[in-house]
């Protein structure tokens, strides 16, 4: 039975930026780093909320490996927008790693960092089995992210011992009976906003239940996202109560974007995201093509799988920037969002700058 949803807020949702760090051909892998920054800076000057930096290993195609690196970089070259991975897939790295990563960020750049966690590899199978330190447990998921919140001092009630972490009814006296081995420093203290990313009813779940956000990746996976939404809410309202405390349901949904001064333009541009996304289904990946004379070339590419790649783009939102806002806000009353997080592609790194800038004008 769907769950009936309150509205979580009256105001306009926020948007974000979402990056996976393309690199474009011709273009090489300094450029594409460079251009990150760029974007980065365009965002921050037209009002976006966030920007959220991906997790991917192996890829020639998005170079968002180093993602806490790449954190750096973006609040070093910004002012205001905040910052938060989107995201640190937990199975690759130690919580200890982690906490003290972004920790150091959080305490370098005050109130501006926050940690967007998943459980998928990022990657394929041989990368997963190189980056991770042991076998993976999404059984674990949910200690995990507890584990990173107690460094991150985000977790009343809550203390790290080696391998555990035990709710306690009183926390100073759990910790005179068993004292805090592990410390993440910098870190502690810093409490960065901790999101949970997930494509399915599982993450919204574990979202759920902690009383932590919930970001659908609706952008590649478009068809679990609505249910994984009501269920997110669902369990939220039944916990009790919410890790952390004083904390409502905050619902966020990743969405394909594309914005040009005409329809027409948009959908050339479009392209690119549609061949890079039949080059990942199809198996050929590669850095981003430019817009094509023929606009179904892309299906050369996808392997005779062009259903697939249709529908993992089925969420794109692609015209004018009025055209365009005015049907993400009709998305975000449909799914009470809070926060939509915009991932465009474009071949030409100005032109993808322009998109957003065009959108985020539109949606003041």
């Amino acid at each position: 039975m769907t769950a009936a949803w309150t509205p979580a807020s009256s105001a306009s949702p926020v948007l974000s930026v979402l990056d996976l760090v393309p690199v474009s051909s011709g273009r090489n892998r300094a450029d594409a780093l460079a251009e990150m920054v760029e974007l980065a800076r365009t965002a921050d000057r037209s009002g976006y909320e966030r920007y959220y930096l991906a997790e991917h290993h192996g890829s020639i195609t998005y170079l968002a490996s180093a993602t806490t690196v790449l954190m750096g970089q973006v609040l070093a070259a910004t002012e205001r927008v905040g910052v938060s991975s989107g995201g640190i897939m937990l199975p690759n790295h130690a919580p200890l790693v982690i906490a003290e990563q972004v920790g150091t960020l959080a305490t370098m750049y005050p109130g501006r960092v926050g940690l967007g966690i998943g459980r998928a590899p990022g990657t394929d199978p041989v990368t997963a089995a190189a980056l991770r330190r042991r076998a993976a447990d999404p059984g674990r998921f949910t200690e995990e992210i507890l584990e990173v919140l107690a460094y991150l001092g985000g977790v009343e009630g809550f203390h790290s011992v080696p391998g555990s972490l035990l709710p306690v009814e009183d926390p100073d006296a759990s910790a005179r009976a068993v004292p805090q081995t592990v410390r993440a420093v910098p870190g502690e203290g810093t409490s960065p906003r901790v999101a949970v990313l997930g494509s399915s009813v599982n993450g919204a779940r574990v979202a759920g239940s902690l009383g932590l956000p919930f970001i659908v990746a609706s952008h590649f996976a478009p068809a679990p996202a609505e249910a994984a939404l009501v269920t997110y809410r669902s369990v939220f309202d039944a916990q009790a109560p919410s890790v952390v405390e004083d904390r409502r349901p905050h619902a966020a949904a990743a969405v394909n974007v594309m914005v040009a001064e005409t329809a027409e333009e948009a959908e050339r541009l479009f392209f690119t995201q549609r061949a890079a996304t039949a080059r990942i289904v199809g198996g050929r990946p590669a850095p981003l093509d430019p817009p094509a004379d023929d606009a179904a070339a892309w299906r050369a590419l996808a392997s005779g799988k062009d259903a697939a790649v249709e529908a993992s783009l089925a969420l794109s939102f692609v015209g004018t920037a009025d055209a365009v806002a005015a049907r993400l806000h009709e998305l975000a009353e449909r799914w009470d969002l809070d926060e939509l997080l915009v991932l465009t592609y474009a071949h030409d790194a100005a032109a993808r700058r322009r998109s957003y800038e065009r959108l985020a004008s539109a949606w003041r």
